[in-house]
């Protein structure tokens, strides 16, 4: 009887500890969500800032523009490279918008309800490429508005870019002025551009109707939809798209042979990070040495990146994990933080999470 109370007693305090466990992991992830937003918050208002004195100084010196054709209406702001913090325009290209959002609005009814209500800043930088025809700054142009039109949709927005440049009979010029001033963007292109499949049309009316219920919207609709890619340009597109799939094969044989120096505990931690480092970059150099790398698209390859790194840092921690039990703790700590990967391996592991900040380095 004693025994079956003292089973009872330890069930009831384990249960308890768990209860107490469980309830401060969702404390501690609560508070890890609530950083997160903040962080956010305080982001999307340095950029706000940012935006809004940039176009301010636009309207100042007279650089703000009147885009007027194919039923849109709207104004942009032409902005200097040398204004631009160098964060937005690596992000965001030659162009970039925000929208002037009211707090209330997002909480209300969320990111979208709060885009559909709020203030746009559509801004081009003139100067980020020599002698930008001003033609090609109204496509620009174009694409931020479609941003704003359909509510931050960005490969619909590039769709409607070059659905207009086609309209006008301009999309070849405009597209080898692309591959060879900006051939990033030309290498995004095929990702999604030739095999986009447009939001249900339900969705894309109310989401229309939500933001912009006029003429304009429903235009932009039918270019969006109506707009095809000539066959000569499918052909340069599905090159790029063989050459994206050659560089993810490197890539993926690169983290193949990574793998194997992360899986041998008998290795320094040192050794493995170095050696798992040293494949990669090989596999970066291959792509340099052959060229490609002015035909990679980061939108084609940050997920089977992002796959690799996973799949390799899994691979080391498992071996970590065996080594930590074969050896004595202060000797594994000494080791681990010889490599310098202490505080870094749960969020970087041994390459950067994002591809295009991995390729820099190379």
């Amino acid at each position: 009887m004693s025994m079956n109370m003292g089973m009872h007693f330890e069930l009831r305090q384990s249960q308890a500890l768990s209860l107490r466990q469980e309830l401060f992991h969702r404390l501690e992830q609560s508070l890890i969500t609530k950083q997160e937003m903040r962080m956010e918050l305080r982001q999307y208002q340095e950029r706000e800032d940012t935006c809004t004195r940039l176009y301010e100084n636009a309207l100042k010196k007279g650089n703000v523009r009147r885009y007027q054709g194919h039923g849109m209406d709207f104004e942009f702001a032409l902005v200097s490279t040398s204004d631009v913090p160098k964060r937005i325009y690596e992000e965001s290209g030659p162009a970039f918008a925000h929208c002037l959002m009211n707090s209330w609005d997002v909480i209300i009814g969320g990111e979208k309800y709060a885009k559909a209500k709020g203030s746009w800043l559509l801004l081009v930088i003139y100067d980020m490429y020599p002698d930008t025809p001003a033609k090609i700054l109204g496509y620009m142009a174009v694409h931020e508005r479609g941003e704003m039109i359909t509510l931050g949709e960005h490969h619909l927005a590039t769709k409607l870019e070059f659905a207009i440049a086609r309209r006008e009979e301009r999309l070849r010029g405009y597209m080898r002025w692309i591959e060879q001033n900006c051939p990033g963007k030309f290498a995004d292109v095929f990702s999604y551009q030739t095999h986009i499949v447009l939001p249900e049309s339900e969705e894309l009316d109310q989401l229309l109707q939500t933001f912009l219920a006029s003429e304009e919207a429903k235009r932009v609709r039918t270019m969006i939809e109506e707009f095809e890619w000539p066959y000569s340009i499918l052909q340069r597109l599905n090159k790029y798209c063989r050459i994206n799939e050659k560089v993810i094969a490197i890539i993926r044989e690169a983290f193949r042979a990574a793998a194997v120096h992360v899986s041998q505990p008998g290795l320094k931690v040192i050794q493995m990070v170095a050696g798992a480092k040293q494949e990669i970059e090989k596999g970066f150099q291959r792509i340099t040495e052959g060229d490609l790398n002015k035909y990679i698209s980061v939108v084609r390859i940050e997920e089977p990146w992002r796959e690799m790194r996973k799949e390799l840092n899994d691979r080391f921690l498992e071996t970590l994990n065996r080594k930590q039990k074969a050896m004595e703790q202060p000797a594994y700590i000494q080791e681990i933080s010889i490599a310098g990967i202490v505080s870094s391996l749960p969020n970087e592991g041994i390459m950067s999470p994002n591809f295009k900040e991995a390729l820099a380095l190379f």
